[in-house]
């Protein structure tokens, strides 16, 4: 099993919080459990503030701020993906 793929299950609109949403894997009504990941707007946050002068580690703060991050949400009773919320 050396490239198992999860599938990715498309459930209505995803916004960066949790949903209520019903799973199609379990077919339970759930809310959503959010992880944030870095995306490409962290990224370019990041190197704008390098850019601006912010050099000794204040270019890192947007790799803290969740806002700022891609939001992947996930079914808490079978672990299923539901979707991912992408910043740009």
């Amino acid at each position: 099993m050396a490239n198992a793929q999860i599938p990715v299950v498309a459930v209505g609109p995803l916004g960066d919080g949790p949903v209520q949403v019903s799973c199609p894997q379990c077919h339970q009504m759930v809310l959503t459990q959010v992880d944030y990941s870095s995306g490409l707007l962290t990224y370019l946050f990041c190197g704008g503030l390098f850019f601006c002068g912010f050099v000794l580690g204040c270019c890192l703060i947007p790799f803290c701020v969740d806002r700022l991050k891609d939001a992947k949400h996930t079914c808490p009773t079978c672990k299923t993906i539901l979707g991912v919320y992408k910043r740009l």
